[in-house]
């Protein structure tokens, strides 16, 4: 769990089972994912993506890109 200013509000960033799925949906394995990220190959749009799933419900993909840029 962490949060982050988004749109700016404090927002928790939480990795339920849920958003987890909903996460590895739209991008693969997570396993992968977690691989790339240690050789620094994970793409900002992966982290927007990863970050948008584990936001709560209403927070919109282009806000959490912003607060990461």
């Amino acid at each position: 769990e962490a949060a982050m200013l988004i749109g700016g509000r404090r927002v928790i960033l939480r990795p339920s089972f849920q958003a987890l799925v909903a996460a590895e949906s739209e991008l693969g394995s997570l396993f992968a994912l977690v691989e790339r990220a240690a050789a620094g190959q994970m793409t900002l749009g992966e982290i927007t993506t990863l970050f948008h799933c584990l936001a709560p419900e209403g927070v919109a993909r282009e806000d959490v890109g912003a607060a990461i840029v």
